[in-house]
């Protein structure tokens, strides 16, 4: 949001800046062609559903502070302990203090003791379900930004009709008019898309990524939990999860490590 409001700034007082002349840098029917006739079309194109839930999205964006990948990790290994030394009754009373939704429904499954293949099953199909939501959100924005160019352009060409059939008439102010709607359809095509549309649709693309992979790793540390795999998998699952780059070695790699110390 910071970064928003900060661009958002550096254009305000870029215009304020070169004094009363920032009043010309609006146009009210310039603005209503292109990105009233922009709305229009994706009203027409798009289910309100869909666009109900990019709005949701967009509002998630600044609203919800996701959890970061090593608290998360943090709190996976210590329900990992818990599960270890107690099994399912150690996470009985623990999913309702996890504070992510899709962590706390892997706990909730390892809570009833559902099988691997269902677990893989369920927390599959939800992240098929997430990622379908974000790609529909992010095609949205990506035909706003494309039909904002588009009727910049259409807007340029009205203008540019209006000022051949005008051009020999005797109003200047009907001139100036239709030059202001030729260019200034154009600028704000233009500046909606590529300074507020499409760089939402690549936040909106980065969020999508970065829960991806977490909604990966917990999908990947409860089905290792059901199978009981060794700890040293989940850990290293843990250790993927926080982006770490080498590998946690296991006991064996460990105690051979330690005998070549003693050797040397």
């Amino acid at each position: 949001m910071f970064r928003f409001l900060f661009v958002a700034v550096l254009l305000a007082c870029g215009l304020f800046a070169s004094g009363d002349s920032w009043r010309e840098f609006f146009d009210l029917p310039s603005l209503l062609i292109t990105a009233g006739g922009s709305l229009a079309v994706t009203f027409l194109t798009f289910p309100w559903s869909r666009l109900r839930d990019l709005a949701a999205l967009v509002r998630d964006l600044w609203a919800v502070k996701p959890q970061s990948r090593g608290e998360l990790a943090e709190e996976m290994r210590r329900l990992t302990r818990l599960y270890r030394i107690k099994g399912s009754r150690g996470l009985e009373g623990q999913e309702e203090n996890v504070a992510d939704p899709f962590l706390r429904r892997g706990v909730g499954m390892l809570i009833d003791i559902e099988s691997e293949e269902n677990i893989r099953e369920q927390l599959e199909g939800a992240t098929a379900a997430f990622t379908g939501r974000y790609e529909a959100a992010q095609q949205i924005l990506l035909t706003i930004g494309k039909l904002l160019p588009s009727f910049g352009l259409i807007g340029t060409l009205i203008g540019l009709v209006l000022l051949l059939r005008q051009i020999g008439g005797q109003d200047p102010e009907a001139l100036t008019s239709s030059f202001a709607l030729a260019l200034m359809t154009t600028l704000y095509g233009a500046l909606l898309a590529n300074v507020v549309v499409l760089p939402l649709a690549a936040k909106l693309q980065s969020v999508e990524q970065e829960r991806r992979a977490v909604m990966r790793a917990v999908l990947e540390w409860a089905v290792s939990l059901a199978r009981g795999a060794a700890p040293s998998v989940v850990e290293r699952k843990l250790a993927a999860l926080c982006g770490a780059a080498a590998q946690v070695p296991t006991t064996e790699k460990s105690w051979s490590r330690r005998i070549l110390s003693w050797q040397r």
